[in-house]
């Protein structure tokens, strides 16, 4: 098993963002800080194992952070968790509710594809039982572009230009989604803790769920 702690020409402190962000040249600084934890989240253990950075731990994302269909047994910690802040995440009640609502902008960040309804899942593939397709109202937003070569966010007047007016300069509330909530969860964190946009929520359950539930409204082109 390999580890690496990289080095890089380090900025003053954390990144841009209020704090949300740090780059390279900090965390290597920071790693043995001892209020510090370094989660690497991914889908397998294979890249973990590969290569990690000093002292980060995993969290498989099908096996440890999805629901309890997919949870692997949990040890018992001596801490509590809150409970959900619906402040920013969105349930498929909260989402039907909104759709052509005033006020309220369904933000589609998935791929032409999928929001056309060519396909069920980013790989091209269709779901048996499940609907292609988009939200009704729903404003479709793909977010490529967020990133620089190096795979750190772009400066905010760049990622500005990524999103259109109806998402930055619309309604007073956005909610996100895509198909299993990580593209939406990042838009949420780029609108939100980037570019200063407030009211935006995620709605997790995506399209993996919104699609696989008979009576759920579907729109196609």
């Amino acid at each position: 098993m390999k580890t690496a702690t990289q080095k890089a020409a380090a900025r003053p402190g954390p990144g841009p963002g209020d704090g949300v962000l740090v780059d390279p040249g900090w965390l290597a600084g920071h790693l043995d800080d001892a209020g510090l934890r370094v989660v690497e989240v991914d889908v397998s253990p294979a890249a973990y194992d590969h290569w990690h950075i000093d002292g980060a731990v995993l969290w498989n994302i099908y096996t440890a952070v999805k629901d309890a269909g997919y949870r692997a047994v949990v040890t018992a910690a001596r801490y509590s968790l809150g409970g959900q802040d619906r402040r920013i995440r969105a349930d498929r009640a909260a989402v039907h509710d909104a759709i052509g609502r005033p006020g309220t902008t369904l933000v589609d960040v998935r791929s032409a594809a999928e929001y056309r309804g060519d396909c069920f899942w980013p790989s091209g593939g269709m779901e048996p039982g499940g609907r292609a397709g988009h939200m009704p109202s729903a404003v479709h937003q793909p977010i490529e572009g967020l990133y620089n070569a190096d795979g750190s966010f772009r400066p905010a007047a760049q990622l500005r230009c990524v999103f259109s007016p109806a998402v930055l300069d619309g309604g007073p509330e956005l909610i996100t989604y895509c198909t299993i909530g990580g593209r939406a969860a990042t838009a949420w964190f780029v609108l939100t803790h980037l570019l200063g946009r407030d009211r935006v929520r995620v709605y997790d359950g995506s399209w993996a769920e919104w699609g696989r539930i008979p009576g759920t409204p579907v729109e196609r082109p």
